[in-house]
């Protein structure tokens, strides 16, 4: 059996990849935006430790934490690689997850329903549709937004339909390519939508599962303020840096206190 065209294939897929790496260190909102995305990512995985629980509900939301790691990582994997559209299809179910651990933040009895609820009644009640509408009830959001922005992942990316070839395009062209290509916009896009969701993913997760050693707290607090920077850049909202500085204390804290144990 030969296996020669899948690995001139990788290999092409790791010759766009290098070359997508250094168009984004080129493209200063790009680099911020794989700047949250990484830390976002390093939070949950500090998080995740340790994963021993006996607590059914909190396994359950470290499950959906590894979830959107996965995502996350299959999404600039292939993003980076050329293939936005397959990118962009993994963020539909990052935004839906986000949208769960959102739910649960409000309610944690959820959680435990929405383990052990029979299929049929599980779906009714944590069917993707059935959670954006409860979410936008809590809030009194009436513009149905979280909606719009599932269903453009789905018509962009997850669902085949004639709109989902445009992001088989490079720019400029009008057909679609078969395989993996390098196109800035392509790669800008996906990438600015990617940090959108992880920032989402990431504040719910974080609400849920708290940090408490040293590492933790300190994964917390370098995600906090690249957030800080990340919102106030791209959407002009200045965060409350009083949690930020809430974090400094307790690390500094922990750090005396292991200091004070090393001491002969």
């Amino acid at each position: 059996m030969s296996l020669d065209n899948l690995a001139l294939l990788h290999s092409g897929e790791e010759a766009l990849r290098a070359e997508s790496l250094t168009r984004i260190a080129s493209f200063p909102d790009s680099l911020r935006h794989l700047t949250i995305i990484e830390q976002g990512m390093d939070l949950i995985h500090s998080l995740l430790q340790p994963t021993d629980t006996k607590d059914r509900d909190d396994l359950a939301i470290k499950v959906l934490g590894i979830r959107v790691f996965n995502t996350l990582a299959a999404t600039i994997k292939l993003t980076l690689s050329g293939y936005y559209q397959a990118g962009a299809a993994q963020l539909r179910d990052a935004l839906e997850t986000a949208f769960l651990l959102d739910y649960f933040t409000a309610d944690r009895t959820l959680i435990e329903k929405w383990r052990t609820l029979p299929d049929k009644e599980r779906k009714k009640m944590f069917s993707p549709a059935a959670v954006r509408t409860a979410l936008d009830k809590r809030d009194g959001f009436k513009e149905r937004k979280r909606g719009a922005a599932y269903d453009m992942f789905c018509r962009l990316a997850s669902h085949p339909n004639p709109d989902s070839a445009s992001m088989l395009m490079p720019s400029g062209n009008t057909k679609a390519h078969c395989g993996p290509f390098l196109d800035d916009k392509g790669l800008q896009a996906v990438l600015a939508e990617t940090a959108l969701i992880a920032v989402q993913a990431v504040q719910m997760f974080r609400l849920l599962v708290k940090a408490n050693s040293l590492d933790q707290l300190e994964s917390k607090l370098r995600f906090l303020e690249a957030e800080a920077t990340w919102v106030q850049t791209f959407y002009g909202v200045n965060r409350d840096m009083t949690k930020l500085a809430r974090v400094r204390s307790i690390i500094e804290a922990r750090k005396r206190q292991i200091a004070d144990r090393l001491k002969p």
